[in-house]
């Protein structure tokens, strides 16, 4: 089933990191403000061509928009793992401690 309410927060969450208000990302897709506040609080279901265009909008793929997840994921995990196969172990603690620390700043 697929959950409007989510991919309109994808898109909202998208458009504002885009430094985007809802007139300009609107006005690019020819629609009007409500609808893409509809779209953004899950109370409109837009169509797959919508979709799409918002994708491009906003430059981001169709499928992250749909699923959340980021293409190109697996190909940044197989990087770090290679990074990590060639560092010693002194170094892969290092690196554990600057990235756990890095995440707890969200």
């Amino acid at each position: 089933m697929i959950d409007y309410k989510i991919i309109g927060q994808r898109v909202q969450k998208t458009r504002m990191g885009l430094g985007m208000t809802q007139e300009s990302l609107a006005e690019k897709l020819r629609v009007s403000t409500n609808y893409l506040s509809k779209i953004e609080t899950g109370r409109e279901k837009p169509n797959l061509e919508m979709l799409a265009k918002i994708s491009v909008a906003v430059d981001v793929s169709l499928a992250d928009l749909l699923t959340g997840v980021v293409e190109g994921r697996q190909y940044l995990q197989k990087d770090f793992a290679d990074i990590l196969a060639s560092c010693s172990p002194e170094k892969v603690r290092l690196m554990y401690d600057v990235l756990a620390r890095i995440a707890q700043y969200e």
